[in-house]
């Protein structure tokens, strides 16, 4: 009888996330966003169960990112794109979000 790990599955969905966002022309870094009160929660069991903190953060059904742009495409254009990417890599991965917030805190 085999069980899945939500943790890890979760994880697993994060890591894809992160990889498609990475993967944006003009993406030049991921940081971790900032955690509301949940998902610092989250976080932190993440922490004790040992598995990895993903840089992308979840709050409710809201996807939180935070990118830094290496100038070669205008930064709302890569931000849009990371959007894009992100919003279709936790869909396939059957994360169902309501919104994908996409800051940018760096522009190179």
């Amino acid at each position: 009888m085999s069980t899945t790990d939500p943790t890890s599955a979760t994880d697993e969905a994060f890591a894809a996330v992160e990889q498609a966002v990475l993967a944006v022309p003009g993406v030049a870094e991921l940081y971790r966003a900032r955690p509301t009160l949940g998902s610092a929660v989250a976080a932190a069991r993440s922490l004790a169960a040992r598995s990895s903190v993903a840089r992308v953060v979840l709050d409710g059904d809201v996807l939180r990112i935070v990118i830094g742009t290496d100038g070669s495409r205008p930064a709302p254009e890569t931000a849009h794109a990371a959007h894009l990417a992100a919003l279709a890599a936790a869909s396939a991965r059957g994360i169902e979000l309501s919104r994908v917030d996409v800051r940018i805190a760096r522009v190179g």
